[in-house]
């Protein structure tokens, strides 16, 4: 296939993947894209909170100063915009924000327009597989963190190619407080954005050259290594649980390094770092990505999948994922190998190698691993890849094999695209037909028409004395009526306190007391069958009010 035909496949792609977004407007919002908006609260309450404030001190965290413009900047759109179907449009925007700047990156890595065709056909391609199209519009802390990571690498690349030229001073600190600016965003936004420490070093370092660039990076790497390490203490210290033992446990379940702190035995060291390496393991991610019957907390209708589909995704996406891998890893050794003859490293080697060391680093500390987890190892995984296949440098021998992989790929892709719209399609119109509350995914909600379930749940609140939402203090509150109580002080998620994460709670009218609790109003369905009975209700929503706790 000649450049032409590349340049096809890449614009096809685009469209396709464009299209795939563009139709997430109809995936209706999963539990966790509210449960991030509802833990990161301190530019509402001053303060970020867990789903119940059972841990005691580490519970309601005032966050370092440099996280606060993050909240405020979250607090004024989510409390303007308090509808589902605007934390709907903001994940599209931001998935149609990313592609965008891994287009313009890839423009200005590749070396020519026969490889920005390849290596666009290759990124959206990748990204394209199975339901990766569906979980990059949710609207979760990893969006923002890999537009932070791609605006690094876009700035680290600004002038590459003339590297005999020094950067002038002012143009040093320019891009080296840009980029410590987007780590910032980073670590702002999730603990994940710790474990990027390396490569926004790596985009300081390479963003600039010279004697005038040396106390840019100098000084502004100092103060990256010192913002990680304050962000990095104060996500560790909330993932800690003193006043609740149970949700201690709980927590230092899902990591490594939790555990590890938990023990706090330094002698049991060698066996945390053996317990890491032997825990290393990208590939779980890739499966994570394949359409399954049973998709983590319903966050897909169940059964929409006959056998012959599942091991026709599964063998496919494996495939593609590894020999994408394959490839990538020979054409960075080739790359290697001609850096030693002309005593040259290409930096787009190096940054391949620090995007594999945190993908790794990543999967070696989870225990539990969540699909959302995928939102962040296989965009790094493919940015990888990607400059790894950048660094080819057309090498002859290995032309044929890369050429024929990217037309695979790319219809593999386009496929893919097409399987997941016929799969789902279905389940999807049978869960907007509803309203709120969606029968078959009980941790999903509708994206349209809050506005009528709104009405309603003001009218259950108000049948149990409930006040306003700027009034109302410490309400036991589900994912569909957190929006309606946004405003209100320190709101308590029905999951700290009479589901999964409810820890040492065994009496929730006490604890809601003992909370100042203005009330309770959610679906009936996550109420506990005494205080089901004992509720005031208004169709599916249900309130329960100190007068008849």
């Amino acid at each position: 296939m000649d450049i032409r035909g590349f340049r096809i496949l890449r614009n096809v792609m685009a469209l396709v993947l464009i299209a795939v977004f563009l139709a997430g407007l109809f995936l209706p919002v999963y539990t966790d894209e509210v449960g991030w908006r509802f833990q990161e609260r301190a530019g509402i309450d001053g303060v970020d909170k867990l789903y119940s404030d059972g841990c005691g001190i580490n519970t309601l965290a005032a966050p370092p100063f440099f996280m606060m413009p993050i909240r405020y900047y979250s607090a004024f759109f989510n409390t303007t915009f308090a509808d589902p179907l605007y934390v709907r449009l903001s994940g599209i925007g931001y998935a149609l924000c990313a592609l965008v700047l891994l287009l313009l990156l890839i423009r200005r890595i590749a070396d020519n327009g026969h490889d920005r065709a390849i290596l666009g056909t290759v990124a959206m391609g990748l990204l394209s597989l199975g339901v990766m199209p569906l979980l990059m519009v949710w609207s979760r802390p990893e969006q923002p963190i890999f537009i932070a990571i791609l605006s690094a690498l876009l700035i680290a690349w600004s002038d590459w190619r003339d590297r005999s030229v020094a950067t002038p001073a002012r143009k040093a600190w320019m891009r080296s407080i840009g980029i410590l600016l987007m780590a910032t965003v980073a670590v702002s936004y999730h603990l994940k954005g710790i474990f990027l420490l390396p490569l926004f070093l790596a985009c300081i370092f390479l963003a600039s050259r010279g004697k005038a660039a040396f106390a840019p990076r100098l000084v502004v790497s100092g103060l990256l290594i010192a913002m990680t390490l304050w962000g990095a203490h104060y996500w560790s210290a909330r993932l800690q649980c003193p006043d609740d033992p149970i949700l201690w446990k709980l927590y230092a379940s899902h990591t490594l390094t939790t555990q590890f702190m938990r023990q706090g035995d330094l002698s049991e060291l060698p066996a945390f770092i053996l317990a890491l390496l032997r825990n290393a393991d990208p590939s779980s991610y890739i499966d994570m990505a394949v359409p399954i019957n049973k998709p983590m907390s319903f966050w897909l209708e169940y059964y929409q999948l006959d056998t012959r589909a599942f091991a026709a995704w599964v063998l496919s996406i494996r495939f593609l994922w590894g020999s994408a891998t394959i490839l990538a890893i020979i054409c960075a050794l080739l790359s290697v190998r001609t850096a030693f003859r002309e005593r040259k490293l290409d930096p787009r080697v190096l940054i391949a190698l620090v995007l594999a060391c945190v993908v790794l680093g990543w999967s070696a500390n989870q225990l539990i691993r969540n699909v959302y987890e995928t939102m962040y190892v296989l965009p790094l995984a493919m940015l990888a890849i990607m400059f790894g296949f950048s660094a080819w440098k057309g090498n002859p021998r290995l032309l044929p094999f890369v050429r024929g992989y990217i037309a695979l790929l790319a219809i593999c892709g386009i496929g893919s695209c097409i399987g997941l719209a016929a799969t789902y399609a279905p389940s999807l119109i049978r869960a907007n037909s509803q309203q709120g509350y969606i029968a078959a995914q009980p941790y999903s909600q509708t994206v349209f028409g809050y506005s009528t379930i709104k009405t309603r749940i003001l009218a259950a609140a108000r049948q149990c004395g409930i006040p306003a939402s700027e009034k109302a203090r410490a309400v036991m509150i589900d994912d569909v009526t957190y929006f309606t109580f946004m405003r209100s002080s320190l709101p308590q998620h029905y999951l700290g306190i009479v589901a999964n994460w409810k820890g040492s709670i065994k009496d929730p009218v006490a604890y809601l007391r003992s909370r100042g609790s203005s009330g309770a109003i959610l679906g009936c369905r996550y109420l506990p069958e005494d205080l089901r009975r004992r509720a005031k209700r208004d169709g599916a929503i249900c309130c329960l009010g100190p007068a008849n706790w």
